[in-house]
């Protein structure tokens, strides 16, 4: 599905087309090293918007069954029906001490939860580290989540190996600075396992609400998914030509033309090869070999060359960057076959300094509140019911269908595989 880029407002507004769908937001491109924010601080000292109101918790049951002895049977004089009695009133009895534990249960956890937000908001802030760079979202989420519960968020951005080796020198020194990361499935599994800097995942109100297929064996609490597509010039390449699958891509056409994240190298490029891989096929891969493609590690300025008509297509494009290309003369496109993904989510750093500010955080970004905001964004969400309501054009991309994504483990074989078909 190709994806028009709006150019009727400086602002980036959803514009549909006839072909295809635009973003909802302008993107903040910021820089690639370390970058320190603080969102929330304003709001912070003026307390929640929920304040210490009790609010509904339809995770939990709740009901406390009573019973009374059958009074019926008074006057009754016969053995049979005095012995019926009495077995009724000891089953009623015994029910109604199951169903009062499991109601005394769910209202201690209620009260439980209560006091993680009580002593959350004492706490007052939270430090997060994120590896998604330059993202509107990241202060959209913070600056709801302060709204929520009056606690500020302090933002350290960075490449992924960059935060890995930051923690690991702070941990190493005794320094336990961090609260929570915003990072991928992959790199939970490295820090989980070779790491050990991150603590188990808390259970929370929302967390019972993540789909099936985004609950992981790993402590990474699923966020949203960062689906991968193409990038077409529309000056080089006539609509009718517009490639709409992956396997158009080995046209003969498109030799020498095509711009592409590197596949060797940990990124958005891997993420293309190892999905379409598994899914597709090496023979795409080996024909893909034959198109002289050319190799690039900046993502972004990829998109630039591609406008400015350096090549005709550029893969794999994050699509959740089309609004910041508005006003130039490119295309991005939904291939038929499925999106590549990158799943991030949130995790838990050992001995957080703000740990129920943190439990707090964790939750919230799974509530729908949070995932609303990255379905608006044209982010994938993991649970159900956010999607509805939003502009058909958006709804598209955060319903893209879902081709596949890289798993850790295999990480080395796959870059090998990567290295031998694109010399």
């Amino acid at each position: 599905m190709p994806i028009a880029v709006s150019s009727k407002s400086s602002s980036a507004r959803i514009a549909t087309r006839s072909e295809g769908i635009t973003s909802a937001a302008p993107l903040l491109h910021g820089a690639a090293g370390l970058e320190e924010r603080n969102y929330g601080r304003q709001t912070a000292a003026t307390g929640s918007r929920a304040g210490n109101r009790r609010r509904s918790k339809p995770w939990l049951q709740s009901g406390i069954v009573s019973s009374r002895e059958e009074r019926e049977v008074t006057n009754t004089r016969t053995t049979a029906v005095r012995s019926w009695s009495r077995r009724l009133f000891l089953a009623a009895a015994g029910s109604a001490a199951i169903m009062s534990g499991a109601s005394f249960s769910a209202i201690a956890q209620e009260d439980d939860w209560e006091k993680v937000i009580e002593a959350g908001k004492k706490e007052g802030s939270l430090v997060l580290y994120t590896a998604y760079v330059g993202q509107p979202s990241t202060k959209a989420i913070a600056d709801a989540f302060t709204a929520e519960y009056g606690i500020s968020v302090e933002v350290l951005e960075a490449r992924a190996s960059e935060i890995r080796e930051r923690v690991r020198v702070e941990q190493a020194a005794g320094r336990y600075a961090v609260d929570v990361m915003f990072t991928s499935e992959g790199q939970t599994r490295l820090y989980d396992l070779e790491d050990k800097s991150i603590d188990p995942l808390p259970v929370t109100p929302n967390s019972g609400k993540v789909r099936d297929q985004f609950k992981l064996e790993v402590p990474m609490a699923s966020v949203m998914t960062i689906p991968y597509g193409m990038l077409v010039n529309t000056r080089l390449v006539p609509e009718n030509e517009i490639p709409k699958k992956w396997t158009d891509l080995t046209d003969p056409k498109w030799k020498g033309k095509i711009l592409a994240d590197d596949p060797r190298a940990i990124g958005g490029g891997y993420s293309w090869w190892f999905s379409t891989y598994d899914k597709i096929g090496e023979d795409f891969h080996k024909k893909m070999g034959e198109q002289q493609l050319t190799f690039t590690r900046d993502q972004r300025e990829s998109q630039r060359r591609v406008a400015r008509g350096e090549y005709a297509i550029y893969i794999p494009l994050i699509l959740t960057d089309a609004p910041g290309l508005e006003g130039l003369p490119v295309q991005a496109v939904i291939p038929e076959e499925g999106v590549p993904y990158v799943l991030y989510g949130n995790v838990l750093l050992k001995n957080a300094p703000h740990p129920n500010a943190a439990k707090l955080y964790i939750d919230f970004l799974q509530s729908p509140a949070a995932q609303k905001i990255y379905a608006e964004l044209g982010h994938g969400p993991v649970v159900d019911g956010v999607t509805e309501g939003l502009p058909d054009n958006i709804r598209a991309l955060s319903e893209a269908k879902l081709l596949g994504t890289s798993d850790s483990r295999r990480q080395n074989e796959m870059l090998e595989k990567a290295k031998a078909i694109y010399k």
